[in-house]
């Protein structure tokens, strides 16, 4: 089991702590995969890999590695070591590994703010004077907000049990795992699931992030309101 930190959106914080969103969708990069079930060598990294022709095979490998995993072609480059070769990508996180969620935050003097109604206060166990607040759900003057990147391991309020992991295109989303992905209670007005789903994805990767239709992993889990540290292993 290992502990990986994903950072959220307010907006998909929300649908976290409403219980709406179990599932994330992430671009499958040598940042969360293994290569051969290593990490991805500098060597690895500089070849031109043929992602159009790539496919998903649920494993497990010959080397009792498993799946899913990608079987990516070497497409061009320096061709010593990977001339005509295919190899496989692995993701990272895998079922029995658990997410912690980075948000939006500010570190304040425990006493300095009385908590309006169902924001919660973590509070540093290395140091009881200091506690983790969160924009979201926030209802008073704001303190000095910090990006969901520097948020410490002990502030964390969102635990992500991965109880499955799935490669795909983005594309091939199915209405029910858009509706996973947090649209619970969202107004489509006359809008699909999958329309829902590619607009969040271009608002937050960028117009025509949809269109290119990525390789992506998929990870399910049942959110707990709940630090990492005081989830049961």
């Amino acid at each position: 089991m290992t502990d990986h930190p994903f950072l959220f959106s307010g907006l998909m914080v929300r649908a976290l702590l409403d219980g709406r969103k179990t599932q994330t969708r992430r671009l499958l990069t040598p940042h969360n995969t293994f290569f051969d079930g290593r990490p991805w060598s500098k060597l690895a990294k500089a070849q031109e890999w043929d992602w159009g022709n790539a496919s998903v095979d649920n494993g497990p490998s010959p080397a009792g590695n498993p799946g899913p995993y990608l079987h990516l072609p070497w497409l061009a480059g320096d061709a010593d070591p990977f001339e005509q070769t295919v190899h496989r990508i692995y993701p990272k996180v895998q079922p029995g590994d658990r997410i912690w969620v980075k948000e939006t935050h500010a570190i304040v003097p425990s006493t300095a703010y009385r908590m309006s109604t169902g924001v919660e206060q973590t509070v540093n166990p290395a140091d009881r004077d200091g506690a983790a607040v969160y924009r979201e759900g926030w209802e008073r003057s704001a303190p000095s907000w910090k990006p969901s990147i520097f948020m410490p391991r002990w502030a964390s309020r969102l635990t992500l049990p991965v109880m499955a992991v799935k490669i795909e295109r983005l594309q091939d989303i199915s209405d029910a795992d858009a509706t996973a992905e947090g649209l619970a209670g969202v107004e489509l007005d006359g809008m699909d699931p999958r329309g829902w789903y590619r607009d969040l994805w271009d608002s937050i990767n960028g117009v025509g992030a949809w269109a290119a239709n990525p390789w992506v992993v998929a990870y399910s889990f049942d959110p707990l309101r709940k630090n990492i540290d005081e989830v049961a292993r």
